[in-house]
């Protein structure tokens, strides 16, 4: 089968805590298609996990560049036999390890896998990706497949303006607003002071349909360039910085995708190619204007207006809370509750207010630490009392509290009368208790079966997800693939080396809670 290259997701796309490191190239819907190595090289490494990249391969190549095929349904045998080798030898589905350069050479052109829908995918199709080999920094794919045409250019659906402080601020003493395209051209912004842009805007392949990325962003005031970004490498160790990029807080609460054209204090992204303050005096007219530029060079711009405008009085409230320097470490126990945030944690000075309420829901204190939409680069830790109520039970664990009182796991280590966790999110916390094993049954519909049969066992949790997952046929432990997405434990039967006869499936699994199910089915092959 083979397909045209039509992409639904681009390099530098932006993600929940990542950039998207590579390209996704459709498959019509479908697993099975061929997969061929793009240059001659060899296999560096493979990985295999229910989540994330799922199936990958990774080829390094002579110019100094690693491709990186993921997601795929299946390996070709040469690969798949050492992969199932190391699966054996470690006892587990997940794996990732390195080959010997030169054990398993590629010829451009040659069939190493097909694509499929495994880890974290949202459907079928192949994610892409070329990294320099040393550095192992992600590099666009878009640069080495010229075949990819594009002709459609971004589209800016809004900017959003910051008062970056406290003597600053946007139109009606605000700190900072959001402005339509189709506003902007009816009217001018009224602020004053230090002021930040960030656009909202995004850019569409000629075909594909899905909204993807935009790899260029300039920022002009009065003709002079204020701001400047420039996507065309990523690094893993910094991809996090995404949420300072973009106005995580905007994200949160509506969705939007807003980009920074100024960059936080605690902002290690590479990206940056100028970056300077815009001040907006009483009585100045300041002419602004937004190039955004994808990567086949089309070009939308945006120019709108700002008018300085002086209030004699700004009474602005203080911020509630304590003010939590990103350069510094901060503790805080009070409430009964700890929290630690360690230093460059934060993405710049913000205040931090803790309060705890009685929740009869729950029928137990929870406690309010900052917002969710407050953004961390780095984990902070929380200690969260046990209820007086709850302390002779077992299975317990810190959860964190949506608006809809919904509760779901974070985790947590017991330390007497406290639960602590690690965590980047900030929100309201309570203590859960889970002491329900997984269901685990079998999936399969009769008894007697044959070699181009699959077992099948299905899993279900109903808080704090399955953790780990063992299956043995007459007590030999035997490889089954685990899919999140379909709850289910997977194994064609001619795989397994296992004689005609009756035969005993016993699966073992537990969640996160210490919680183990255990499974024993019988079945005959023949």
């Amino acid at each position: 089968m083979s397909i045209r290259s039509i992409l639904s997701a681009s390099f530098g796309e932006l993600r929940a805590n990542h950039f998207h490191s590579g390209i996704d190239i459709r498959t019509d819907g479908v697993c099975g298609v061929k997969v061929f190595s793009v240059s001659d090289g060899y296999v560096s490494r493979i990985k295999i996990s229910p989540f994330g990249y799922g199936k990958a391969i990774y080829i390094d190549h002579p110019d100094g560049r690693t491709t990186v095929y993921a997601h795929l349904n299946e390996f070709v045998p040469q690969i798949d036999s050492i992969a199932r080798c190391e699966q054996y030898r470690k006892k587990s589905f997940s794996v990732d390890f390195n080959l010997k350069a030169g054990e398993v050479k590629v010829k451009r052109g040659q069939l190493i896998a097909y694509s499929g829908n495994t880890g974290s995918s949202g459907g079928p199709h192949l994610h892409f990706e070329v990294r320099d080999t040393k550095s192992e920094e992600p590099l666009n794919p878009l640069a080495f497949i010229p075949e990819i045409t594009d002709r459609t250019a971004p589209t800016i659906y809004g900017i959003k303006c910051y008062a970056l402080n406290r003597d600053a601020y946007v139109d009606n003493k605000l700190s900072e607003k959001y402005y339509s395209s189709a506003e902007l051209a009816q009217r001018a912004i009224v602020a004053y002071g230090n002021i930040g842009i960030g656009v909202h805007a995004t850019d569409f392949f000629d075909e594909g349909g899905r909204p993807c990325g935009v790899v260029d962003v300039k920022l002009f005031d009065n003709d002079e360039l204020k701001f400047h970004s420039h996507i065309d490498k990523l690094n893993f160790d910094y991809t996090r910085y995404i949420n300072s990029f973009i106005d995580y807080a905007e994200r949160y609460n509506t969705k939007r995708y807003v980009q920074k054209s100024f960059v936080e204090p605690n902002n290690r992204l590479s990206i940056y190619r100028k970056q300077s303050n815009i001040f907006i005096g009483d009585g100045e007219r300041h002419t602004l204007r937004y190039e955004l530029t994808d990567f086949a060079g089309n070009k939308k711009s945006l120019t709108f207006s700002v008018i300085g405008k002086k209030l004699d009085a700004l009474n602005r409230a203080k911020p509630k809370g304590d003010l939590v320097e990103w350069q510094k470490s901060w503790a805080k126990d009070t409430l009964g509750l700890s929290v630690v945030i360690p230093r460059e944690a934060m993405y710049k000075d913000d205040y931090i207010y803790i309060s705890s309420c009685k929740s009869n829901i729950f029928n137990q204190n929870v406690y309010t630490i900052g917002s969710p939409d407050m953004p961390l680069q780095k984990k902070m830790t929380v200690s969260i009392p046990i209820p007086k109520q709850m302390a002779g039970l077992e299975h317990l664990f810190v959860g964190i509290v949506d608006k809809k009182n919904k509760m779901s796991y974070v985790g947590g280590q017991r330390e007497g009368n406290m639960l602590t966790v690690k965590t980047y999110d900030m929100g309201t916390f309570a203590v859960g208790v889970d002491s329900i094993a997984p269901r685990v049954v079998s999936k399969n519909t009769r008894n007697t079966l044959n070699s181009n049969h699959f077992l099948m066992v299905g899993l279900t949790d109903d808080m704090s997800g399955i953790d780990t997952y063992n299956c043995y046929i007459d007590g030999r432990w035997v490889l089954f693939a685990y899919d999140y997405k379909t709850a289910m434990l997977k194994a064609k039967i001619s795989t397994l080396d296992i004689a005609k006869g009756n035969h005993t499936l016993t699966a073992i699994v537990t969640d996160a809670c210490g919680n183990e199910a255990k499974l024993n089915w019988n079945f005959t092959l023949q």
